[in-house]
């Protein structure tokens, strides 16, 4: 029986005590704990340069677990360099950040291949192999001429950037050539959708078959957007169980409200532009100041980057700043900890916050969102507020939906927020947790498996696809 291969940066070892490593990796392994398969990737690991990577199995439950570590220079160049010095910025609209160097660029290439060689080696004739992100633009390319004819998806968890991006990005056309190689190519929105076709057809002048299909030297590929969702059940879950080690909570007393925030620290999640506001909205409605505590869970990351040596920098001093300003008594508007926090006490903390403020400036979905709601108590919701930019902002448009660079916009959502009666938050979080049930973590898996499975089907139009629920994978 064919069994699922996935391929990610980073794999989520099965280590309980270890807090995740963030939203992909927990989507990944929901997908995976279901069906079971196998899950390739790094192991966040480091060795010397001309060390020859070993790869470690781990079986847990139905999972496999097949890691490697990265010579030193590759994790510099590869995933410093080309991943998030050089694509990072460029899928997130931030052409200014763009640095590219050409030994990256063949670095990346290089544990491209060094993956696509471990796949060949494991992979047998019938698996079919679903490969994620920014990081594997072209593993498909070294699978192919290894030899394999399995199918193989791709599936791109941030935004999917514009032709003009494109345009201007070194190695553009070899980049969306390698992507050909893939079966089906899964994006987060329909306008990622839009900007991988129109890249397709004006870079590489590949034809258009349908609303769905290219066609580029004589390979078919599926372009299609696929919003990855969440367990609702298994969240609402966590957010009642019983929490040892749950994390304290801003101290509040009578009419006090807690605004809880959950990101890397990333120019692409507008953290500067959100404290801005909030410092907008205290000096416009005093009133407010000790009413409202601004609860930020910002994690540093990349910070071998100097781009991130600098966010990281400025976002402290921000918050040193804002918190002198306003700081009353033993009240500070902005509780900051740069800390990994554990899925499980994360999801209670979601719960116990009146607000969410999801402040991205790009972003390919922004699970954050999602889970902020459905971790809250159906009888008395909190309020979540959401950047149009996000991905989630398609599906999730009960929100308060602000445009983060609109200084005024978020000001007034704010207050809204604070003011918003207990029926209106009812209303819109019954419409939110509604759609996180019609379209979650499995119907993502399963109508992503099966048009992949059925791709050629799908094109002579020989069977008919099923809506996401019917979608049934047996591996």
């Amino acid at each position: 029986m064919s069994k699922l291969i996935v391929v990610s940066n980073r794999v989520s070892l099965p280590h309980p005590d270890q807090p995740s490593a963030g939203g992909l990796a927990v989507a990944l392994h929901d997908a995976l704990n279901e069906i079971g398969g196998v899950w390739l990737g790094w192991n966040g690991e480091q060795v010397d340069d001309g060390q020859l990577p070993a790869f470690d199995h781990i079986e847990c439950d139905q999972v496999d677990y097949i890691t490697c570590a990265l010579q030193r220079s590759h994790y510099q160049k590869y995933y410093c360099g080309f991943a998030n010095n050089t694509l990072w910025p460029a899928m997130h609209d931030r052409a200014d950040l763009i640095r590219f160097k050409q030994d990256e660029y063949e670095a990346y290439q290089q544990v491209n291949y060094l993956f696509a060689q471990k796949l060949a080696q494991i992979a047998e004739p019938d698996d079919v192999i679903w490969i994620h992100d920014y990081h594997f633009f072209s593993m498909a390319r070294y699978c192919r001429e290894l030899g394999m004819q399995n199918k193989i998806g791709f599936f791109l968890h941030i935004p999917f950037a514009p032709a003009d991006i494109w345009q201007v990005l070194p190695r553009a056309t070899a980049l969306i050539e390698d992507l050909h190689d893939y079966d089906v190519i899964g994006l987060q929105t329909e306008n990622d959708q839009k900007n991988c076709m129109q890249v397709s057809t004006s870079l590489l002048k590949a034809m258009q078959i349908n609303a769905h299909l290219i066609s580029y030297k004589g390979h078919l590929t599926t372009i299609k957007c696929y919003p990855i969702g969440i367990h609702p059940d298994s969240i609402q879950e966590l957010s009642v169980a019983a929490a040892p080690q749950a994390l304290p909570m801003p101290n509040k007393k009578g009419t006090q409200k807690t605004i809880i925030g959950v990101d890397r620290i990333d120019y692409s999640k507008g953290l500067i532009q959100r404290f801005d506001a909030l410092a907008d909205f205290f000096n416009q409605y005093p009133r407010y100041q000790t009413q409202l505590t601004a609860l930020q869970i910002a994690c540093p990351c990349r910070l071998d980057i100097e781009a991130y040596q600098a966010l990281n920098h400025a976002l402290n001093q921000q918050v040193e700043r804002i918190n002198q300003q306003f700081s009353r008594g033993d009240w500070q508007p902005i509780d900051c900890r740069q800390e990994v926090i554990a899925h499980e006490s994360l999801m209670r903390v979601y719960r116990a916050a009146q607000i969410c403020w999801v402040t991205s400036l790009s972003d390919g979905m922004n699970l954050v969102a999602k889970e902020y709601i459905a971790a809250q108590n159906p009888l008395d919701p909190g309020v979540l507020i959401l950047s149009k930019y996000a991905g989630a902002a398609e599906q999730m448009s009960a929100a308060l939906i602000v445009d983060p660079l609109d200084a005024v916009e978020m000001r007034e959502a704010l207050k809204t927020a604070m003011e918003i009666p207990k029926s209106e938050r009812l209303q819109r979080y019954q419409q939110l947790i509604k759609g996180l049930y019609q379209y979650d973590i499995n119907d993502w898996r399963n109508q992503f498996l099966w048009d992949l499975m059925h791709h050629h089907q799908l094109f002579e139009h020989c069977i008919k696809q099923p809506t996401h629920r019917a979608a049934h994978m047996v591996f």
